[in-house]
C-alpha cells in the first residue's frame, strides 16, 4: 500500500522529534550526601567521601567511591552507555627511588587522544606543591570529565587523586570535588621497627667506611659494605645500592642505556635538564670518561645529583640521591664510591 508524502514527513518529524526529545535529556547529577573521612593507616593518608557513594577499599593502597553500583563498570571499560555517574579515588604507592614525574602522569592516562588532556599544572595540596591534568571527552550522552593530581609528600610515597563524572555532571559536582581536595593528607610511608634498644635513642644509620665491590656486565663500583646493591632491570643494566635497614630515600644508582642511535652527549644532558627541571649542568668526569652532572630536588628535603657519560655505543648514568639534612653523613661516602666508578 503507498504512503502519501505527507503521511512520510508526518513519520519523519515524530522521529526527530522522540530523537531530539531522547538527546536533550540532561543527566541526573549524582547525590552527595554529608562527607565523612577515609583514613589509611598503613600508608598516612586520608580524605572526605560522600557517605551515600559505593566504597572499595584496598587498605595500604587506595580508596575508590562511586555514586552507585550500576557506574562501577563503565569506569572500568570508559565505553558508551545511558548509565551515568561519578568516582572518586585515592591512590598511594610506596617508593623505593627516584621518581619521574612525567612518566609516571603519561602512564595514568586513559585515552590516546593527546588533545584530550591539559597540560600539567601547579597546585597546592597538603601544604606541597602538587601537579595537575584536566581531561574532558565527548561521548552520546555528555561530556565526561575528569581532573588527577599527583603529589608527594616526602620520597616515601607518591598520592594520586582523581575525581570523574560522565553525563555532563562535571561542573555541579566540582565544588564538592573541591571540598574533597581540601581535606587531603598525602601518603608516606614509616616502617614499624621493633625497639631493640631497651628505650635507648636509636642511632643514626651512616654508612660504613669499609666498601665492598660489585663487578657488573658494564661497570665496576664500590660502596659501602652495609648496602646492598640489586639488579632492578631496564637499559642494558641498571642497579641501585641502599643502606640495610636504611632511609630510602639515600641510594645510588647506575643505570646504562644503548646509545647507539643517540650518542651525543650535549644533547642527552639538555633534554635531561628539562626532565629533570634543572636549572644548570657541569661538566664532571665520569668513569675517566668527559661527561657532565645535573643537580635538583625531587621532593622536599631531598637533593640529587645525576651524572651522564657516552662511552662507545653506551649512555651511563649515575644517580647520587641522600636526604639534605643528612647530606654531611652521605654524600662524602657517596661521592667516594662515585670516584671509584670504571666504565666498560
Amino acid at each position: 500500500m503507498k504512503r502519501s508524502f505527507r503521511l512520510d514527513l508526518i513519520l519523519v518529524a515524530f522521529a526527530m522529534a522522540i530523537t531530539m526529545s531522547a538527546c536533550g535529556k540532561k543527566a541526573e547529577v549524582p547525590a552527595i550526601a554529608d562527607l565523612d573521612t577515609y583514613e589509611d593507616k598503613s600508608m598516612n593518608f586520608s580524605i572526605k567521601f560522600p557517605k551515600n557513594w559505593k566504597a572499595a577499599v584496598e587498605a595500604g593502597k587506595r580508596a575508590e567511591y562511586y555514586s552507585d553500583d550500576k557506574i562501577m563498570q563503565r569506569f572500568r571499560e570508559y565505553n558508551e552507555s545511558e548509565i551515568t555517574g561519578a568516582k572518586m579515588t585515592i591512590f598511594a604507592n610506596k617508593l623505593e627511588g627516584p621518581v619521574n614525574m612525567d612518566s609516571v602522569i603519561e602512564g595514568t592516562k586513559i585515552f590516546q587522544d593527546p588533545s584530550v588532556y591539559s597540560a600539567p599544572e601547579k597546585v597546592q595540596i597538603d601544604g606541597v606543591e602538587a601537579t595537575r591534568i584536566k581531561y574532558a571527552y565527548k561521548y552520546g550522552d555528555g561530556e565526561f570529565k575528569g581532573e588527577r593530581y599527583f603529589a608527594m609528600k616526602d620520597s616515601t610515597a607518591m598520592t594520586i587523586i582523581e575525581f570523574e563524572s560522565f553525563g555532563g555532571t562535571f561542573d555541579q559536582l566540582h565544588p564538592k570535588f573541591e571540598e574533597m581536595l581540601k581535606s587531603v593528607k598525602l601518603a608516606y610511608y614509616k616502617a614499624v621497627v621493633k625497639d631493640t634498644t631497651g628505650g635507648k635513642p636509636a642511632e643514626v644509620f651512616k654508612p660504613s667506611e669499609a666498601m665492598a665491590s660489585f663487578d657488573g656486565k658494564n661497570f665496576s663500583l664500590q660502596y659501602p659494605n652495609n648496602f646492598s646493591g640489586k639488579n632492578t632491570g631496564g637499559g642494558l643494566e641498571t642497579v641501585e645500592f641502599k643502606g640495610i635497614g636504611g632511609p630510602a630515600d639515600c641510594i645510588i644508582n647506575v643505570t646504562v642505556t644503548d646509545a647507539s642511535k643517540q650518542n651525543n652527549l650535549d644533547r642527552i644532558v639538555e633534554q635531561n635538564k628539562k626532565l629533570y627541571k634543572a636549572s644548570a649542568s657541569s661538566p664532571a668526569k665520569v668513569g675517566g670518561e668527559t661527561g657532565a652532572f645535573i643537580e635538583d630536588s625531587p621532593v622536599k628535603d631531598v637533593r640529587r645529583r645525576t651524572y651522564f657519560a657516552v662511552k662507545g655505543s653506551k649512555l651511563y648514568k649515575v644517580t647520587l640521591q641522600w636526604y639534605k639534612p643528612e647530606q654531611e653523613i652521605f654524600l662524602p661516602s657517596f661521592e667516594k664510591s662515585f670516584a671509584s666508578l670504571t666504565l666498560k
